[in-house]
C-alpha cells in the first residue's frame, strides 16, 4: 500500500492542506520544514488516518474536535480508494461526498496490521533509534534478544523475561520457602486443619457448667438487692445528719423575721438614693454661689471697654490695602533695573547700525530703516539658490567634457579588436568531455574502485578460513536448506541447553550431597547421637551377659562385672537416645535425604552421560554432511556465519567484474575522446601535446573557445556602450546650456533685490547674508525695548498710582488726622488701629460668652436642688416622716426586714436541693423523728455492710466469669467455622498461586522459546543484511557483524577492517544507534518480503549523523524505497542536495 495523496482538511495547524507523493521506481519522498512547521502532526496525521483517532486527541487545538478531518488517496497492487477519517466514536470512514464507509473498508491495504504494529514496525524517528541503542546495550549478552528487539521495535525484553522469571520464583520453586506464597498458603492450611481439629463439642461438660453459671448468676443478684437495701438506708441517714443544722437555722432566722413585721417596704437602693440626694444638694448650692459671684464680675469688665466701629467697618478695605503694599513693594527697583536693560538693548541695536553705515538718532529712525520681511526672505532664498545654481553648472560641464573622451576611447577600442570562429565539431567533442566530468579523476576513481572491489573480494576469500575456494568452485558448492540448518541447529542447541541445565542439576546435587554429609558429621560430633539400632544391639549385649550367668556358663564374679558394665552402657545409650530423640530424628531424616540425593546424582549422570552420546552422532552426521561438500571440519555452530560469508564473497566477485567492465568502457571512450580533440585543436591553429591527457587538451580547448566568446562579447558590449555615449552627449550639452541661461536670471535678480535692500549692488552673497543677520538682530531688539516699556516700566508705575489713590481715600475715613505722609506710612497705621479694634471685639464677645455660661450654670444649679429634694419625697411619703433627718432611721428598718426575707428564702432552697427530693414538711417530719446521736454508730455498721456486700459480688462475678468463658468455650464460640473458612481461603490461594505460577512460567519460556527461535531462523540472512548496511552507515569503520559462541548466551559483535571485535557496549553512542538502524531496516526488508509492504515513516533519523553518513543512510534508504514508500521528515535543509545526490535531481522533495 502507498499514499498517492494525503488531505489535512482540518487537523492541528493544517486547514485545507494537501501533500501529493508522485509514484517512482523509488518511492522515497523527502518532506523538509522548520521547527513548527507540522512535520510531527503529519506524521501523526497518517497513523490517524489508517486506525483512527484517539478519544482525547491533541489535534483540536486550531478546530474542534468534532469538526477533525483527514483525508487521502491509497493504492495497492489490486485497487485504490480515496477515503476520508473524521473525528467519531463510529462509522469514521466516510466517502469524500461524506457518506458511511464500513470500518473494514481498509483492511484489503492494510493486512493484519493494528496501530501498534504500524508504528513500531513502519515508523522510526530519533527517539526509538536512541531507545533502540540503549536497549541492544542492555541486552548485549543475548544475541536472540538483540536481534528479537530489534526486529520488533520493541524494548527491555530481557527485563521483561527477568520479571516473569523472578515473580514464578516467588510463587513455587522445588524447595521449600518461607518466603514463596504457595507455601505461605500451605501452611495457612496445616494451621486450619489443627484448628478445626480442636474445635469440638463436650455434652455432659456443657450441661455442668451450665448449671453452674445459672447458680452464680441468681447468688449475684441476690447480693445485689441486699446491696441496695443498706444503701437506701445509708442515704436517708446521711440526709438527716446533713439537713438537721439547716433546719435550726431555717427556724430562727424565720422568727426575727416575724418580729420585724410592722417596719416599712423600701426599695433596695433607699439608702443611696438618700446619699446621693444630699450630695447633690450640696454641690449645687456651691455651683449656686459661684455662678452668682461670676455674672457680677463679668458685667464690670463689659462696662469698661471701648469699641472702634469706624475702622472695624472698613477692616476688609485695610487688609486689601496691606496686601498691595507688600505685593508692590519691589516695583520701585523693578523699574530701575528694565530701564537698565532698555538701555543696553539700545546700545547693541547702536553698534549694529554702524555696521551696517546707518545713522541712530532714535529708535523711531532706525525702525524705519529696516528692509521689509519680503525683500529679506527674497534676499535669502536667493543667496541659498547660489550655490546649487553654481554646482549644476559646473556638473553638466564636466559631464559633457567626459562623454566626449569615452566616445574618443570607445571608438579606439573597437579599432583594435579581432574577429574569430569556432568550429561546430569542437563544440561538439568538449560537450562529449564535458559529460565525462573529470576524465583523469573518473578514470583514477575507477581504477582505485576496480583495486578496492579485488581487495574486497581477497579479504572475503580470506574471511572464508580453511576452506577457502576459488569463485567457480564456490559457486558450484550446493548448499543445504535453510530449515535442514535450522532444524539441526536447533536440535543441538536443544540437547546442548538440556546438557547444559543437567550439568547445573548434578553441580546443585554434588554440593546438596557435600552439604547433607557434613551436617551429618557435625551433628553426630556435636550431640553424640544414638540411633535406634545401636540401643537395640546395647540391650541385647546387657541380655546375652544376663543369659551367660542364668545359664552359668561364666563365672558369678566374672559375670557380674560384665553384665554390670553392659547394663550400664545399655541404660546410657537409652537414656542419651531418650535425651536425644528429636535429634535422633534429624538425623535419621538427613541420612534418608543423602540416600535420595545420591540416587537422584545417579540418574542426572545416566542422563549427562546420554546428553553426551546424542550430541555426538548429531555432530558425526553433520561432519559426514560437510565432509561430502568439500568441507571438512566446518561446525555446525559456524555454518550460518560461513554460509554468509560465502554469500558475500559471490557478491563480491559479481561487483569486482562489474567494476572491470566499467573501467574497460572508460578507457575506450577516454582514447577515442583524445583523439577527435587533438584533431579539432589542430585544425583550429592551436598547437597541442602528443603525451597530454584528455583533461589537459579539455582545458586547452575550453580556454581557446573562452577568449574567442571573451573577444566577440567584449566587442558587442563596446559597440553598445558608444551608441549610448553617443546618444548622450547631446543631451548632457543642451543640459549645460539651460545651466548657464538659469545663472544668467540669478545675477540679474539679485542685483534687484540688493537695490529693493538699499544695500550696495556689488555685494556678494557672504556680505549680504551677514548684512540680514544684523538687521534680523536690530529688528529683535527694538521689539524686546517696546515690550519692557509697555509690559513692565508702564504696568508697575500703574499699579504703585492706583495704591496711593485708594490709600489717601481710606485714610480720610480711618486717619482724619494724619495729613501730607508718605501712602506706606499712612497704610502701616491703619492695619495697627484696625487690629486694636479687632481685639477689644474680640474680648467684648469673649466676655458676653462667659456671661451667658455662669447665667446657665445659677439656671441649672436651682433646677438640681430641687430635682435631689424632689427624689425623696417618695420615701418620706411611705415612712410617713416629715423631715429629711427621720429617713436613715426607717431605711436601716426596711434593709434589714429584706436581709431576713432572703436568708429564710435562701434555708429553703438549700433545705429542697439537699432534701433529695423531699418537701419541707417531709423533712421536718424525717428530722424530728429521728435520733441524732445514733445516726453515727448506724452509719459506721451500714458501712461494713456494704463493703462485705461488694466483696462478695466480686468473687461471685470472678466465678460467672469463668464459669461463662468455659461454657463459651465448649460450645457458643465460632472456632471451627473460622477455621474451616481459614482452611477453604488457604485451598483457593494454593489454586490460584499454582495457576498464577503455570501463567507466568509459561510466558517466561514461550517469550525465551520465541526469541530462540527468532535467532535460529532469522539470524543468518538478517546478520548478513544488517552486516552490509552497518558497514557502509559507519563508512566501512566496520566490515560486518558477527556472534561469538563461545560466550553464553551468545553475544553480537561488529567485526572492524582489521578483523577486530567490538562489543555492543565498546561502541559509541552514534554506532550503537547506526547498530539498531541497520538491524531495523534488515529486518523490515525481510519482513516485506513475505507481507504486503505498508508505507515506512522516517522522522529526523540523521540529526547526529556528519554528511558522509547521512548519505550512506539514505543509500539504505533508496534500496528499501524499491520495496515500499518511504515519507522521510525533517527540519535539516541541507539534506536536500544529499537526497538529490542520491536519488537524482527529479528527487520527490515536499517543503512545508
Amino acid at each position: 500500500m502507498r499514499f498517492q495523496r494525503l488531505d489535512l482538511i482540518r487537523y492541528g495547524k493544517f486547514s485545507d492542506c494537501s501533500v501529493d507523493f508522485p509514484a517512482s521506481t523509488q518511492d522515497f519522498h523527502l518532506i523538509v520544514g522548520p521547527n513548527e512547521a507540522g512535520k510531527s502532526t503529519l506524521r501523526s496525521a497518517i497513523v490517524d488516518l489508517l486506525f483512527g483517532m484517539l478519544h482525547r486527541s491533541p489535534m483540536g487545538f486550531l478546530h474542534p474536535l468534532s469538526e477533525l478531518r483527514l483525508g487521502a488517496h491509497i493504492s495497492n497492487k489490486s485497487g485504490a480508494l480515496e477515503f476520508h477519517r473524521i473525528k467519531a466514536q463510529k462509522q469514521s470512514l466516510r466517502a469524500p461526498q461524506n457518506s458511511a464507509l464500513a470500518d473494514t473498508a481498509l483492511n484489503h491495504f492494510l493486512g493484519a496490521a493494528d496501530r501498534n504494529f504500524f508504528e513500531q514496525m513502519f515508523g522510526l524517528d530519533h527517539k526509538k533509534l536512541v531507545e533502540g541503542g540503549n536497549s541492544i546495550l542492555n541486552a548485549e549478552n543475548d544475541v536472540g534478544q538483540v536481534l528479537f528487539q530489534a526486529a520488533a521495535g520493541v524494548g527491555s525484553l530481557g527485563k521483561v523475561r527477568d520479571a516473569l522469571l523472578a515473580e514464578a520464583e516467588k510463587l513455587w520453586a522445588p524447595r521449600r520457602s518461607a518466603d514463596r506464597a504457595y507455601y505461605i498458603a500451605a501452611q495457612q492450611l496445616e494451621d486450619a486443619n489443627a484448628a478445626l481439629k480442636q474445635a469440638t463439642v463436650r455434652t455432659r461438660e456443657w450441661t455442668e457448667t451450665s448449671r453452674q453459671s445459672e447458680r452464680l448468676q441468681e447468688m449475684i443478684d441476690n447480693e445485689r438487692a441486699r446491696h441496695g437495701r443498706l444503701q437506701g438506708e445509708r442515704n436517708r441517714l446521711e440526709r438527716i445528719r446533713r439537713l438537721a443544722p439547716l433546719l435550726r437555722i431555717f427556724g430562727e432566722t424565720e422568727k426575727q423575721l416575724n418580729a420585724l413585721g410592722g417596719a416599712a417596704e423600701l426599695p433596695p437602693d433607699a439608702a443611696s438614693i438618700f446619699s446621693a440626694a444630699e450630695q447633690d444638694i450640696a454641690k449645687d448650692d456651691l455651683l449656686l454661689e459661684l455662678g452668682n459671684g461670676a455674672i457680677k464680675k463679668t458685667e464690670h469688665d463689659l462696662a469698661k471697654i471701648e469699641m472702634d466701629e469706624a475702622v472695624l467697618a472698613i477692616a476688609a478695605e485695610i487688609k486689601k490695602l496691606e496686601e498691595l503694599r507688600l505685593r508692590y513693594a519691589a516695583h520701585e527697583g523693578d523699574i530701575v533695573r528694565r530701564e537698565s536693560e532698555k538701555s543696553i538693548l539700545w546700545r547693541d541695536i547702536r553698534a549694529a547700525c554702524a555696521q551696517l553705515g546707518w545713522q541712530a538718532g532714535s529708535a523711531e529712525i532706525v525702525a524705519g530703516r529696516l528692509p521689509t520681511l519680503l525683500v529679506r526672505r527674497e534676499l535669502g532664498q536667493l543667496a541659498r539658490d547660489h550655490s546649487g545654481l553654481t554646482e549644476t553648472l559646473r556638473a553638466a560641464e564636466l559631464a559633457e567634457s567626459a562623454k566626449l573622451s569615452e566616445i574618443k576611447s570607445l571608438t579606439d577600442e573597437l579599432a583594435r579588436l579581432q574577429s574569430r570562429e569556432v568550429s561546430q565539431a569542437l563544440h561538439a567533442v568538449l560537450a562529449d568531455v564535458r559529460r565525462l566530468g573529470d576524465p583523469d579523476a573518473e578514470m583514477q576513481k575507477q581504477q582505485a574502485a576496480l583495486s578496492r572491489k579485488s581487495a574486497a573480494l581477497e579479504n572475503a576469500l580470506r574471511e572464508l578460513g580453511q576452506w577457502r575456494m576459488p569463485l567457480s568452485a564456490l559457486t558450484a558448492i550446493k548448499l543445504p536448506g535453510q530449515n535442514t540448518i535450522s532444524r539441526l541447529m536447533q536440535e543441538r542447541q536443544v540437547f546442548v541447553a538440556d546438557r547444559r541445565a543437567v550439568s547445573k542439576r548434578r553441580d546443585e546435587l554434588q554440593m546438596g550431597i557435600a552439604h547433607t554429609e557434613l551436617k551429618i558429621s557435625q551433628l553426630k560430633k556435636l550431640h553424640h547421637i544414638w540411633t535406634r539400632e545401636e540401643v537395640i544391639r546395647a540391650r541385647s549385649e546387657r541380655d546375652d551377659a544376663w543369659f551367660e550367668i542364668k545359664k552359668g556358663e561364666v563365672d558369678l564374679q566374672q559375670g557380674a562385672e560384665k553384665f554390670e558394665m553392659a547394663l550400664f552402657r545399655a541404660d546410657e545409650v537409652s537414656d542419651i537416645q531418650l535425651n536425644n530423640v528429636e535429634k535422633a530424628t534429624e538425623l535419621q531424616g538427613l541420612q534418608h535425604q543423602l540416600e535420595r540425593e545420591d540416587q537422584d546424582l545417579s540418574a542426572i549422570e545416566n542422563q549427562h552421560a546420554l546428553l553426551n552420546e546424542e550430541i555426538g552422532k548429531l555432530d558425526t552426521e553433520w561432519a559426514d554432511f560437510m565432509l561430502g561438500m568439500c568441507l571438512p571440519g566446518l561446525p555446525l555452530e559456524e555454518s550460518g556465519e560461513w554460509f554468509a560469508k560465502r554469500e558475500a564473497a559471490l557478491a563480491a566477485g559479481t561487483i569486482r567484474e562489474e567494476a572491470e567492465d566499467e573501467f574497460l568502457v572508460l578507457s575506450t571512450m577516454v582514447a577515442e575522446l583524445r583523439a577527435r580533440l587533438t584533431k579539432e585543436l589542430q585544425e583550429a591553429g592551436i598547437q597541442t601535446d602528443e603525451s597530454g591527457s584528455l583533461s589537459t587538451l579539455g582545458r586547452q580547448a575550453e580556454a581557446f573557445i573562452n577568449s574567442v566568446n571573451d573577444a566577440d562579447t567584449q566587442r558587442k558590449m563596446l559597440s553598445a556602450q558608444l551608441q549610448t555615449a553617443q546618444a548622450s552627449v547631446t543631451a548632457l550639452q543642451r543640459s549645460s546650456g539651460n545651466a548657464r541661461a538659469a545663472m544668467s536670471r540669478w545675477t540679474q535678480a539679485w542685483s534687484d533685490a540688493l537695490e529693493k535692500a538699499a544695500l550696495p549692488t556689488d555685494s556678494n552673497v557672504g556680505t549680504v547674508e551677514g548684512a540680514l543677520e544684523l538687521i534680523q538682530d536690530v529688528e529683535k531688539k527694538l521689539k524686546e525695548m517696546r515690550e519692557i516699556q509697555a509690559n513692565r516700566i508702564d504696568t508697575m508705575r500703574a499699579d504703585l498710582s492706583q495704591l496711593a489713590t485708594e490709600t489717601h481715600r481710606l485714610a480720610v475715613i480711618g486717619a482724619p488726622n494724619i495729613k501730607g505722609e508718605p501712602y506706606v506710612q499712612v497704610i502701616q497705621f491703619l492695619v495697627r488701629r484696625l487690629t486694636a479694634a479687632q481685639e477689644a471685639a474680640s474680648e467684648t464677645a469673649r466676655l458676653k460668652k462667659a456671661l451667658c455660661e455662669a447665667q446657665e450654670q445659677v439656671a441649672k444649679a436651682e433646677e438640681a436642688i430641687k430635682t435631689a429634694k424632689a427624689s425623696l419625697q417618695p420615701l418620706m411619703e411611705r415612712t410617713g416622716v416629715r423631715a429629711h433627718a427621720l429617713l436613715p432611721e426607717a431605711i436601716a428598718r426596711s434593709d434589714e426586714k429584706r436581709r431576713l426575707r432572703g436568708e429564710v428564702a435562701k434555708a429553703r432552697i438549700n433545705l429542697l436541693e439537699a432534701g433529695d427530693g423531699l418537701g419541707l414538711e417531709q423533712i421536718e417530719r424525717e428530722c424530728d423523728t429521728a435520733d441524732l446521736p445514733q445516726i453515727e454508730v448506724r452509719l459506721v455498721q451500714i458501712d461494713a455492710e456494704l463493703s462485705e456486700t461488694v466483696t462478695r459480688q466480686n468473687e461471685l462475678s470472678a466465678a460467672h466469669a469463668n464459669s461463662s468463658r468455659a461454657l463459651a468455650e465448649i460450645g457458643g464460640s465460632d472456632a471451627a467455622a473460622k477455621a474451616e473458612a481459614q482452611r477453604q481461603q488457604a485451598i483457593a490461594r494454593m489454586s490460584d498461586v499454582a495457576e498464577r505460577y503455570v501463567k507466568v512460567f509459561t510466558a517466561g519460556r514461550l517469550l525465551r522459546w520465541s526469541i530462540e527461535r527468532y535467532r535460529e531462523e532469522k539470524q543468518g540472512p538478517l546478520l548478513a543484511r544488517a552486516g552490509v548496511l552497518f558497514s557502509k552507515f559507519t563508512l566501512g569503520s566496520f566490515q560486518r557483524l558477527v556472534v561469538d559462541f563461545e560466550q553464553e548466551p551468545m553475544s553480537l559483535e561488529g567485526l572492524r577492517s582489521n578483523g577486530e571485535p567490538v562489543g555492543i557496549s565498546g561502541m559509541s553512542d552514534g554506532t550503537r544507534d547506526q547498530l539498531y538502524l541497520a538491524l531495523r531496516l534488515a529486518a523490515l526488508e525481510l519482513h516485506l518480503e513475505q507481507s504486503a509492504p505498508l508505507p515506512f515513516i522516517a522522522d529526523d533519523l540523521f540529526i547526529n549523523y556528519d554528511n558522509a553518513r547521512s548519505e550512506a543512510g539514505l543509500e539504505a534508504l533508496q534500496a528499501l524505497s524499491e520495496q515500499t514508500q518511504v515519507i522521510f521528515l525533517t527540519h535539516h535543509a541541507h539534506l536536500v542536495p544529499s537526497v538529490q545526490r542520491v536519488f537524482g535531481k527529479r528527487a520527490s522533495i515536499i517543503r512545508l
